[in-house]
């Protein structure tokens, strides 16, 4: 294994460059201590023929024998060829790199970013949502020219903005991506299909796809049909959105509730001052009051708290870093029977809308508040 990894590494022209560098920096440093009697050490012999290959020549240690003096000439030569060619290769491999992440075909590294799947109208619009909600590491899959990817990440000056070319239903483009070291993914309609049919079944294969590397990654998927629904289901997202479900609503509600319709889009314009948020409820909140904690969030937090978001206590245990799940599975299926609850439930979150005032917080909830954006 060390052998091939040497041999690998051999192939590379900066690793024979600066093998090359090396030994005849040895060498010269030798010979130096060989023949100048003004150079005491072997550190001072290095510090001298350093200095010598890199052409500073402080003056502090000068050759006084002929030999040294040769092989000094032959240092400064040797050192202007050498030293050039290892900077050149260097530049050489990081404007290749930079190439090659403009062109969206390197490998993405690191954890922590979101992942973009597919492109249309609107996906610069998400992309604008993703770091005004403070998400500044994002990752863009899709087939689109690399020049008009390269010119979004000139836009978006505030996030880093990522690109990888290619088919996000390719496993290997998902890797490639970094998709198991990803917070979550997002998937959109993509525009590179000409009906909404294809677009959708891109969608839930690509869910499909995502969840056979680890069921683990977080999928959250815009539909355009609702007959795609049950299919989307059993690909296991974790949410799903369907784009026309909001038009009926806003249609209505503009003839029966003037002013309603305006508020709610105030409220998901991710640029306005005051946005929904998920926010954790302090711990000595548990065993309080609805109330309560809306007082405190008022007069705390300067944010109105709206709705709870109740996970189930058992979540916890699905995300143990374990290879083999069998028994935790097991035991957690067991468990839900004796507390005469459903297995599929584990996947659920209760929704609780402006609930009564009395009503107890209890663990493993979340508050959904609308906060009033800090003004820098």
């Amino acid at each position: 294994m060390v052998w091939r990894t040497l041999r690998k590494l051999w192939k590379k022209e900066i690793t024979k460059i600066a093998t090359l560098l090396f030994f005849i920096l040895l060498l010269a440093a030798l010979l130096y201590r060989n023949f100048e009697t003004g150079i005491r050490s072997l550190f001072e012999a290095i510090y001298f023929t350093l200095v010598t290959i890199s052409t500073l020549g402080y003056g502090d240690i000068t050759p006084k024998t002929v030999p040294g003096r040769v092989v000094t000439m032959f240092l400064i030569f040797s050192g202007m060829i050498l030293i050039s060619s290892f900077t050149a290769t260097i530049s050489s491999i990081l404007i290749s790199k930079k190439l090659k992440e403009g062109q969206g075909v390197s490998k993405i590294k690191g954890k922590n970013f979101v992942i973009l799947c597919g492109w249309n109208w609107k996906a610069e619009g998400v992309i604008g949502s993703l770091i005004s909600s403070g998400i500044r590491d994002i990752v863009l899959i899709n087939d689109n020219d690399p020049v008009q990817m390269n010119t979004l990440t000139d836009k978006f000056t505030k996030a880093e903005i990522r690109f990888v070319k290619g088919d996000f239903t390719d496993i290997n483009i998902l890797k490639k991506a970094g998709v198991e070291n990803s917070s979550g993914v997002l998937i959109i309609p993509d525009s590179s299909n000409a009906s909404s049919q294809g677009a959708d079944e891109k969608t839930v294969f690509a869910t499909m796809t995502i969840k056979s590397i680890s069921e683990r990654i977080k999928v959250h998927v815009q539909l355009l049909r609702n007959e795609t629904v049950p299919y989307i289901q059993r690909a296991k997202a974790d949410d799903y959105f369907i784009s026309d479900n909001t038009v009926p609503f806003f249609l209505t509600s503009a003839v029966s509730n003037p002013g309603i319709s305006d508020v709610v889009k105030k409220i998901m314009d991710a640029g306005d001052e005051d946005t929904l948020i998920s926010a954790d409820i302090p711990p000595d909140f548990v065993g309080k009051t609805f109330r309560e904690l809306s007082s405190h969030f008022r007069t705390k937090e300067n944010s109105i708290l709206i709705a709870l978001v109740q996970f189930q206590d058992v979540l916890e245990m699905k995300n143990i870093d374990s290879k083999d799940t069998t028994s935790i599975d097991a035991f957690i299926k067991r468990k839900f029977e004796e507390a005469g609850r459903l297995t599929k439930d584990l996947d659920k979150r209760k929704i609780m809308l402006n609930p009564d005032d009395g009503y107890v917080i209890r663990k493993h909830e979340a508050a959904v508040v609308l906060k009033k954006k800090r003004i820098k």
